[in-house]
């Protein structure tokens, strides 16, 4: 029995799965796709079975990989665009606007991304590795503080459907934390891979349910769903006081934003917080304008020092649940900031460009750091933040994730308190009175430290 690995992940019942994987005899790649399953029910508003992600995959003893799986606009611009309309969340100081309805839904790639990585690293059954998540959804997971939150500001995308509101409330009122989320038709949806070779099962069966629904956007095409291709890639590299630090590359612009303030931080002997706040005013002037998405991460690192960090989301998700699956879908075709040209105005099928950066730090005296963020363009911010406070202030892991953060939006700085009282540079300054999910959160793992992110009630062991 396996019983050196670490895991971290965005909710209990997300790293029980991982974690009983690994104590089962799986590998890490297992563990993470079982993680991930089971964070389509415990992790609902975060990341789903329609969704998109990223793995950062190391086998011991080889270079890491990047399995990109994240969501791509369709083949062809469609001109008669349906059901697609505007809702606001409500963040206390401001609202943000979203697009949802089935005209926001782009091509899915969680699930072939999962499949794919079974068949490249997987050594248990695939149908094992859902198991749990089939248990999961029909005996309920606990809701956690964060989601209490989190489902109150996307109330509006929640009460878009009577099947969805009825999900996330209970005696007309919306689950508090503590309280257990069900949902039994996802259950029975997922329980069907438990039967069929998921590969055939997917294509041939999942996409055509899927299509049934998600047509009625008049942007997506079966052929778009069955087609879908998980794509490897060379990670982003970038050498960092005397570490190799492994991002994912382009179409994604996380690895290379990152990648640019490490390298205004690199000609600086003793980084500060200032410095780290230059070099994130620096890295805002070449991304777009932020948006609220819903993202997760889990890392794992098994016994034999195998290596998945592994970035997901759904968006805030598209505000209906598709008959017979229990699954709402992402609504990344309509999320302003990653369509920066207009809505449904893409030139070609492509991956739509993303925030998310499933990382790897190799060398250094831990010798390995697996870690990712949630969080849309505090993504950029969280990870930078982490590296520098491992790299260049020689903080534990522990310290690294939990030390307060500062984020750059729009020209203004924003700060988590800090007892250090650091001074910055900015003119406009919104000092925060706790720590807060907004800044993120890093989920984290080495040989021999793991650390979930306080800041949206993660999960380590």
């Amino acid at each position: 029995m396996a019983k050196n690995f670490k895991i971290a992940g965005g909710h209990r019942d997300t790293v029980s799965s991982a974690e009983n994987i690994l104590k089962s005899g799986g590998n890490a790649f297992d563990a993470a796709i079982s993680g991930v399953f089971s964070s389509m029910v415990c992790e609902y508003l975060y990341t789903g079975a329609a969704s998109g992600g990223a793995m950062m995959v190391q086998k011991n003893g080889f270079s890491p990989s990047l399995i990109d799986f994240f969501v791509e606009t369709p083949r062809s611009i469609q001109k008669n665009v349906g059901d697609f309309k505007t809702v606001y969340a409500d963040f206390g100081d401001t609202k943000q606007e979203f697009n949802i309805g089935a005209g926001s839904v782009g091509v899915p790639g969680t699930i072939p991304g999962l499949i794919e990585v079974h068949k490249r690293y997987g050594s248990l059954p695939f149908s094992v590795l859902v198991e749990q998540s089939v248990h999961l959804a029909k005996k309920g997971s606990v809701t956690s503080k964060n989601q209490e939150y989190l489902s109150s500001v996307l109330s509006p995308v929640i009460s878009n459907s009577p099947e969805l509101l009825s999900l996330f409330q209970k005696d007309g009122s919306f689950l508090g934390a503590g309280e257990r989320f069900f949902n039994k038709e996802l259950g029975l949806f997922l329980e069907q891979f438990l039967y069929e070779d998921p590969t055939g099962f997917y294509k041939n069966e999942v996409c055509p349910l899927f299509y049934d629904t998600i047509c009625e956007g008049g942007v997506i095409s079966l052929k778009d769903l069955q087609d879908y291709t998980p794509k490897t890639r060379k990670p982003l590299v970038v050498k960092y006081r005397g570490c190799d630090i492994f991002m994912n590359p382009k179409p994604s612009t996380g690895g290379a934003l990152i990648k640019e303030g490490l390298k205004d931080l690199s000609k600086i002997k003793n980084v500060s917080k200032k410095d780290v706040e230059a070099a994130l005013f620096a890295i805002s002037l070449l991304k777009d304008r932020d948006a609220v998405g819903s993202t997760t991460h889990l890392t794992v690192i098994d016994h034999e020092k195998n290596v998945a960090s592994t970035t997901t989301t759904n968006g805030v998700g598209a505000g209906f649940i598709i008959p017979k699956t229990g699954v709402m879908p992402n609504n990344m075709l309509g999320e302003k900031h990653l369509n920066p040209h207009g809505f449904h105005a893409w030139k070609s099928k492509q991956r739509i460009p993303s925030n998310i950066c499933p990382a790897l730090v190799l060398g250094g005296k831990r010798g390995v750091v697996a870690l990712g963020s949630a969080g849309s363009s505090r993504i950029i911010s969280a990870i930078l933040s982490v590296i520098t406070n491992m790299l260049d202030h020689k903080m534990s892991l522990v310290d690294a994730v939990s030390s307060p953060r500062i984020h750059v939006e729009d020209g203004v700085l924003h700060c988590e308190p800090d007892g250090e009282k650091p001074k910055y540079g900015a003119d406009e300054v919104v000092s925060w009175g706790d720590k807060n999910m907004y800044f993120g959160g890093v989920n984290a793992c080495s040989f021999s430290e793991s650390v979930g992110d306080e800041r949206r009630d993660s999960v380590s062991v």
